[in-house]
């Protein structure tokens, strides 16, 4: 018996879809074509990255995987998307990090988008994606098999243990979360889940806190119809944060370095 609820969501996404071609015909043309064309790149670039990996299984270490995944991604699908959606980018503070030893990088979370600069810009990383990835066709398995560390956040648990897991196999990797948890649906910072800090105690990493503005204006929560042109965005990468004392502690100041790298860009990042 279906409910309300489940005829809502059946229908929310064709209708919100029809709608934007309403309201403004010619954007949701060029978003449609972009749309399209940035699947059939990760289409592309996913199913060739995935079969190298298929024949790599038992050979390639995960530090192995976990780097060609990168460089492919960093170098024929990041970069490609950023300047297929005429990205204007600001990087600020790439020098402040010494890339050359491992951390635990935090961002904030307002956007799809936020992964395009993170793999762009980050020279080396994986990222402690929620499982609900492994679903999408083409990414799902190149996270898999490339070497990232997946969590099922509903079991804390699972969580740390694969986290732990994956540093223990690659120990001089950058370790990337976002730390909310999830994109913002009102475009200002949620509360930090603890777990990055807790992984950044006990491995002795050093946090580089990471403040992404200007995605949430380009693409919200919502259809990938929406997004505006020429959209610019900024990325800044603090001062690295020496890890120890009590995890919450540790949370809340990584959290006000963020919010303060965001409303220095005029922008109200809590409420």
């Amino acid at each position: 018996m279906w409910t309300l609820a489940d005829v809502i969501a059946l229908v929310k996404y064709p209708v919100w879809t029809a709608w934007r071609f309403v309201v403004n015909f010619p954007l949701a043309m060029r978003n449609t074509y972009i749309i399209l064309s940035v699947f059939a790149r990760t289409i592309v670039v996913g199913s060739r990255a995935a079969k190298v990996l298929r024949s790599k299984r038992g050979t390639w270490s995960d530090k192995t995987r976990g780097r060609y995944i990168w460089t492919v991604a960093k170098h024929s699908w990041a970069r490609w998307v950023l300047d297929r959606v005429e990205a204007r980018m600001d990087v600020v503070g790439l020098d402040r990090v010494d890339w050359t030893k491992p951390h635990v990088v935090v961002s904030n979370h307002q956007s799809t988008l936020d992964i395009f600069p993170l793999i762009a810009y980050i020279p080396s990383g994986r990222f402690v994606c929620k499982k609900e990835v492994l679903a999408f066709p083409f990414v799902g398995p190149a996270c898999r098999d490339g070497a990232q560390i997946i969590i099922d956040r509903a079991d804390h648990e699972q969580s740390m243990h694969a986290i732990r897991v994956g540093v223990q196999a690659w120990p001089t990797c950058n370790l990337i979360f976002f730390a909310e948890g999830t994109r913002t649906l009102d475009g200002r910072l949620k509360p930090f889940k603890k777990g990055a800090f807790a992984i950044a105690n006990e491995m002795k990493l050093p946090i580089v806190p990471v403040a992404i503005t200007g995605t949430y204006d380009a693409l919200p929560k919502g259809s990938l119809l929406r997004l505006r042109k020429r959209p610019r965005f900024r990325v800044e990468f603090g001062h690295e944060i020496p890890c120890g004392g009590e995890v919450p502690d540790l949370t809340e100041r990584t959290r006000e370095v963020i919010v303060e790298m965001i409303e220095q860009r005029g922008e109200r990042a809590a409420a």
